[in-house]
């Protein structure tokens, strides 16, 4: 049970803390030109090390080990990344190496109508 608590905090935690960089990307976006090189480095190397948390909860999330809420939320982060790919290739940044659609990568008869 120790095992599923701690998988699920930090399930969590990953969702958090991706969500949150996502939804700050369009005003890191209007920042961009501003910022210096070395703090735009840094947001290439922190988005990229993102992209690979990201990853590894599209693998929690198609093991069905996650909660219904966290389902919910990963689903959530999907539609708001789509939405930000085109800051994301403005700013030559990392690109999910996830299904975007989640639905769609689904087998017919578990997708929804």
């Amino acid at each position: 049970m120790a095992q599923t608590t701690d998988m699920n905090t930090r399930t969590a935690i990953r969702l958090r803390e991706i969500t949150a960089e996502v939804e700050w990307l369009p005003e890191l976006a209007a920042r961009w030109e501003e910022m210096p090189d070395l703090e735009r480095d840094t947001w290439y190397l922190e988005w990229h090390e993102l992209m690979a948390r990201l990853e590894g909860l599209d693998q929690v999330y198609r093991a069905g080990t996650m909660t219904a809420e966290q389902g919910a939320q990963y689903r959530a982060l999907l539609g708001k990344l789509k939405e930000t790919l085109p800051i994301l290739c403005r700013l030559r940044l990392t690109l999910p190496r996830v299904v975007l659609d989640v639905w769609r990568s689904l087998p017919r008869d578990v997708a929804p109508e």
